[in-house]
């Protein structure tokens, strides 16, 4: 309610001393006569008006009702404003006359009206005074009634200190010195935006005191203490805008702000707030400069020892892991531990790696550093980056599957997730296979837990499966030694488990033998390629045919068709081959 009177009086006031200011002719001597009257008249209204006005000054005092308090403070204003109204329109009819005694008097009416503005200032001095006392006494619920009074009284100094700068303004717009008032005017302005910095700089730190000691509190026990840090910054909001206030009257007589636009830039944090001009800038960002360099100066000596005890502790926790990976290493490597070369690597980086970032924590914490924090917006990362890396999580739980049930290792030839090689190495969430070509494929370990995993050198020996036919009119006792005598003759072939020769199938074009001698695994392919390029020697050596398919077509139209000569089988050869035209006919 107050705010919006003084908003309508501070907006209506130009407005009658325009309207009140027009240019009037020269007085007639009734009318110089009536000035002489109101200019006793407006003295004695001065005197009722500052009677008046006391009376209602004391009865704020000793009210203890913040409504009464407000009504009060509102009505004093009306009488105010209305004793300015009235003497401003004295005065500009003073003015308008052009005699020197009229002018004598406006000068007298607005020396009188500066004496009531500075009594009026004195006692809303005291008053504010005993607003902040009854702030500190009050609880939580009073205090906030408190608050409004305190920015209204605020608003009203504000106000008041803006009608004694009009009235200077028009003291010397009648060529009236008054170089002393106007010092003395500012003196009680930089007294006033001293205040209000030091009521600034008490409210902010009593935040400050009041919000660290909140972090220190479990979440439910913080609620007695959060409603004052909430009225606390309510005091802080209303105290920089009224010392912008104030710095807006000072701006006006030309007094310095950079400091106090200073303070309100460190308090707010928004220069836009508080900086109004390039020299103000200048004098913000050098105040900041001026604090960092202190600010420096004062911590260099903690901020050297907490680089040096942070240095060292690094240092020790890089040693202690790489000790740990040492150990690690000689207890996985060991011939009784048995485990692939995929856990070994596993182990030992993730034990050194532990032992690092533990190490960065601990170091962490003894500089200093609230790791309550950190560790809380890791683990809120966690969630988050686990819904979007599932994949790669899905990625990383198949390898440790298949870290713990080993189905192959590094050096492996395997079968797996569409890919057929050698295993070349193997992290947490992929693994590398290098094919029998030379490519390079970097397989997930999802799609290769998820699938078959076939692994061709896991064991120490194979059995090599092998098929060779013969014609039907050869000898298949012949065969059979020949096969027999090949197998046993190469070296890498292993006595036991023994070999199998065997008859196996007679297929359409050929009488087909299973071959399956066992070798170590080293050397499987060698054993396949040696024994399959000596049977097709021998078998030409000896004779015996290895056929390739064939099929006898017969004609037949009513009667029996002659016999037809016989196709030949196979190629003929300067091995031992049969010729063309030997052979047994067959039918369909």
């Amino acid at each position: 309610m107050l705010r919006l009177a003084l908003l309508l009086m501070m907006l209506g006031g130009p407005a009658w001393a325009a309207q009140e200011a027009e240019p009037a002719q020269a007085p007639t001597p009734a009318v110089a006569d009536e000035l002489a009257q109101s200019y006793q008249a407006m003295q004695d209204e001065i005197a009722a008006t500052e009677l008046r006005i006391k009376r209602l000054e004391e009865n704020w005092q000793h009210t203890e009702s913040e409504m009464s308090r407000e009504l009060i403070q509102q009505q004093v204003v009306a009488e105010t404003s209305s004793l300015m109204q009235q003497l401003n329109a004295f005065v500009n009819a003073a003015k308008a006359s052009g005699r020197s005694n009229h002018t004598e008097m406006a000068v007298s009416v607005i020396n009188a009206e500066n004496d009531y503005l500075t009594h009026r200032l004195e006692r809303a001095s005291l008053g504010l005074r005993q607003l902040f006392e009854t702030y500190e006494k009050s609880t939580s619920d009073k205090q906030i009634l408190t608050l409004l009074n305190i920015d209204d009284m605020f608003l009203y100094i504000n106000w008041l200190l803006g009608l004694r700068l009009e009235n200077l303004a028009t003291l010397e717009e009648m060529n009236v010195k008054a170089n002393q008032l106007r010092r003395k005017l500012n003196r009680e302005i930089v007294r006033y935006a001293e205040f209000m910095a030091i009521y600034l700089r008490s409210s902010t730190r009593q935040q400050e005191l009041l919000q660290g000691e909140i972090n220190t509190l479990p979440v439910d026990a913080r609620s007695a203490l959060e409603s004052k840090v909430a009225t606390q910054q309510r005091l802080v909001r209303s105290a920089v805008a009224n010392l912008k206030e104030v710095i807006g009257l000072m701006q006006k007589q030309g007094l310095a702000v950079e400091e106090y636009n200073e303070l309100i830039f460190k308090t707010t944090g928004n220069i836009a707030e508080a900086v109004v001009s390039w020299s103000a800038m200048r004098t913000v960002l050098r105040g900041l400069g001026e604090d960092a360099v202190l600010w420096f100066k004062d911590n260099i000596g903690g901020i050297l020892s907490r680089i040096v005890l942070f240095a060292a502790l690094m240092m020790g926790a890089v040693l202690l892991g790489r000790a740990v990976r040492r150990g690690i290493a000689q207890a996985v490597t060991h011939k009784k531990a048995k485990f692939s070369t995929l856990v070994q690597d596993f182990f030992i980086n993730m034990g050194g790696n532990l032992v690092v970032i533990f190490g960065l924590l601990f170091a962490l914490a003894q500089i200093g550093w609230d790791l309550t924090p950190v560790l809380t917006g890791l683990g809120v990362a966690g969630i988050v980056i686990g819904f979007a890396l599932q994949d790669t999580l899905s990625n990383f739980a198949s390898g440790m599957m298949i870290l713990i049930y080993r189905p192959y290792d590094v050096g492996d030839y395997i079968e797996a997730g569409g890919v057929a090689g050698k295993v070349g190495k193997m992290s947490l969430v992929s693994t590398t296979i290098r094919t029998f070509d030379n490519q390079v494929f970097v397989v997930p370990n999802a799609k290769i837990w998820g699938d078959t995993i076939k692994n061709i050198t896991s064991e120490r020996i194979r059995r090599v499966d092998m098929v060779f036919g013969i014609a039907y009119g050869d000898d298949v006792g012949q065969a059979e030694e020949v096969l027999e005598a090949i197998v046993t003759e190469h070296p890498s072939v292993l006595k036991s488990p023994e070999h199998v020769i065997k008859l196996h199938t007679l297929g359409e074009s050929s009488v087909d033998f299973i071959v399956r001698p066992w070798v170590k695994t080293d050397d499987y392919w060698d054993v396949y390629w040696d024994i399959t390029r000596e049977v097709k020697v021998r078998f030409d050596r000896e004779g015996l045919t290895i056929p390739f398919p064939q099929r006898d077509v017969y004609l037949q139209s009513g009667a029996v068709p002659p016999p037809l000569p016989v196709v030949e089988s196979a190629p003929p050869s300067d091995t031992g081959h049969r010729a063309a035209g030997e052979g047994e006919e067959g039918t369909v």
